[in-house]
């Protein structure tokens, strides 16, 4: 049923805080898990180190897009990785569309009530646009 199971994370996400379920459902449908993380533009990330430009959220990105990655290799999963600039929901929804995801799986941040009340998140804006089957942690 699925093939491929879009999963986006956030920089600072660990595979460790729930996500099991990811894993086994991808297991039991033999399915590739596409983890995503989108180095959001709205925020300012690059700093200066030393004369190096260094685009950190990107970097963080990175870093947290393979901890994903190796854990679903250690369950011999397949898995595409991918660290990309932009808007998060509207890159997320894009890379779904453009990928050919079956299924997109996000988990809510609790982030606190003002501030979600204020801008919604971006699993709320995901939600909303995407066309794929959405299941939320």
């Amino acid at each position: 049923m699925y093939e491929r199971i879009l999963l986006p994370v956030a920089e600072d996400a660990s595979p460790d805080e729930g996500y099991e379920p990811i894993y086994a459902l991808a297991e039991h449908h033999g399915a590739t898990v596409m983890v995503l993380s989108v180095a959001d533009t709205n925020r300012d990330s690059v700093t200066n180190l030393g004369g190096e430009v260094i685009d950190t959220l990107e970097s963080e990105a990175t870093d947290a897009v393979e901890r994903f990655a190796d854990r679903a290799r250690e369950r011999s999963i397949a898995v595409e990785t991918e660290v990309i600039q932009g808007v998060p929901d509207e890159e997320v929804v894009a890379y779904a569309d453009a990928h050919d995801a079956d299924l997109i799986i996000m988990r809510k941040r609790d982030r606190g009530r003002l501030q979600e009340a204020l801008l919604g998140s971006v699993t709320d804006r995901v939600i909303r646009l995407a066309d794929p089957p959405m299941l939320v942690l």
